[in-house]
């Protein structure tokens, strides 16, 4: 009875396998055969995501709702699949209901892929190309370093090994090409082609998109030509769940995941039959969502982010940004920064910076609120005429009035003035600078930047020949915000000790 009931313990904590243990083992081999490029971090990323997720997965395809699987990594995966049953004598795996059939599988090569440039495989199969006789596995990796820029471990050799291109023979061990391998080795390298980087859309269509229009080019959509889209930010799919996006899905709301400039989630009326040879035109609707738990906003807070992102936001030209705060549940999560200073920076985002504050109390409110909110957008902008602004992105003025043209940004021009690799100007790096200060809220960063636009003509007015109390009134007598409140004494003095102080400050 002991011995039975040992034995049955031992099972129940027997550890499971691998739910998908094929994928795991080829993204390995992919990242083996990456070592040295910018594609190892990306199969890495995708190993541990895929580490986390307990259920099987019948295709690539379906692993998109994973982090760090996009459309072309999951592509690749499907390929391998189809691989993988036409060795073992498998029928094909029957495409999902609902969605579009895979396309047909490739003929059969009869040469192996050629591994990556500068890669470890690669400078493994160099070597050993170069030597007819077994070279022992010490000679061979220190050969083979110089020629892909870094130190390589036995562990290197694994891949190859299994692909059937190196055999190894004798202890201590010795490799050598196989007949299979020298071939590939001795092969012309192929073309050069630019690496091909992940998919920052991930739409659910079969074809390939067509390209873009100009986004500079004016063009004009009129009501039943369009349809009004909610967009969100890849990052907003984030774990097993699918995040805000999948709760939206099963509301029965359409969401396309991009990889936004500005915002989480933002509408688009989105063109019905886009020109030939051109995927559909976009228009951004003027609403954007910066979605935040509150230990997010708190995170936000401490490290510079909130400020960085409201400011994104102000220049993003878009006139109506949403700041959605999900209230701590219970009390239970903790908390970077106090509760009353949370509800502080709330409070500051919607009467200093002019936002509007929704607080939800979880995500499943958070997305209750978006499809309402696409709702009216839908009934507000679906009989109107749209057209294209191509004037300065933050030019526009207010809305237009009802029965006329609206004018709205492209899509692809919200990089110009929200995305964060954008050309800096002496003017936007003074912003940065004074936003660091304590107390300066953006508010009050324009109103000094609207007197002073460079740091040249603050120091200027600081300069020893100018009165100090002089500039230091100057300085708080001017207006911000939308109070029209003065700067202070405060906030004015530190301005006069960074900017008018020569040398180190004390």
């Amino acid at each position: 009875m002991a011995a039975a009931a040992a034995a049955s313990s031992r099972r129940r904590r027997r550890p499971r396998g691998h739910p998908n243990p094929l994928f795991a083992r080829w993204l390995r081999e992919w990242r083996d055969e990456a070592q040295g490029t910018w594609a190892r971090g990306a199969y890495d990323r995708a190993l541990r995501s895929l580490s986390r997720f307990p259920l099987p997965l019948r295709s690539g395809r379906s692993a998109a709702i994973l982090q760090h699987f996009g459309p072309a990594l999951c592509a690749r995966l499907d390929r391998r699949l189809r691989q993988h049953r036409q060795e073992q004598g498998l029928p094909p795996t029957p495409p999902p209901q609902g969605r579009c059939p895979d396309p047909p599988p490739a003929p059969p090569t009869h040469r192996p892929r050629r591994p990556l440039p500068r890669s470890g495989s690669h400078a493994l199969l160099q070597v050993l190309s170069q030597h007819p006789e077994p070279l022992p596995e010490a000679e061979l990796l220190q050969e083979a370093t110089p020629l892909c820029g870094h130190a390589l471990s036995p562990a290197a050799l694994g891949p190859l090994l299994r692909r059937g291109l190196v055999q190894r023979s004798g202890r201590p061990p010795r490799y050598t090409l196989t007949p299979r391998g020298r071939s590939l080795a001795q092969a012309p390298p192929p073309p050069q082609v630019q690496p091909q980087r992940p998919l920052a859309e991930q739409e659910e269509n079969c074809a390939p998109s067509p390209p873009p229009c100009d986004p500079q080019q004016e063009f004009e959509l009129r009501p039943g030509e369009f349809d009004i889209v909610l967009c969100a930010d890849v990052t907003e799919a984030n774990g097993p769940s699918g995040g805000v996006p999948a709760l939206l899905r099963s509301r029965g709301v359409p969401v396309l995941l991009r990889r936004l400039h500005v915002g989480d989630f933002l509408w688009v009326a989105r063109e019905k039959e886009p020109p030939p040879g051109h995927a559909p035109r976009e228009l951004a609707l003027d609403v954007v969502v910066e979605r935040k738990s509150a230990a997010d906003l708190g995170n936000s807070i401490r490290d510079g982010r909130y400020r960085e992102q409201k400011s994104r936001l102000r220049r993003s030209g878009l006139r109506s940004p949403v700041y959605l705060l999900e209230d701590p549940g219970g009390g239970a999560e903790p908390l970077p920064l106090p509760l009353p200073s949370l509800r502080q920076a709330a409070a500051n985002t919607q009467v200093q910076d002019g936002f509007f504050v929704v607080h939800t109390r979880d995500p499943q409110d958070s997305a209750e609120y978006l499809g309402v909110l696409g709702e009216q957008l839908r009934r507000r902008f679906g009989g109107r005429v749209l057209r294209a602004w191509g004037g300065a992105v933050t030019g526009r003025g207010p809305p237009e009035p009802p029965g006329t043209p609206l004018r709205l940004l492209p899509l692809p021009r919200l990089r110009e003035g929200g995305g964060k690799s954008q050309a800096q100007t002496v003017g936007s790096v003074f912003a940065r600078q004074l936003l660091q200060l304590g107390g300066l809220s953006g508010g009050r960063a324009g109103a000094v930047l609207s007197r002073f636009p460079t740091p040249a003509s603050l120091m200027a007015a600081l300069s020893p020949s100018q009165d100090p109390q002089k500039c230091r009134g100057v300085l708080s007598a001017l207006r911000c915000g939308p109070a029209q409140r003065n700067l202070g004494p405060s906030l004015s003095g530190a301005l006069v000790r960074l900017y008018g102080t020569r040398g180190a400050l004390g």
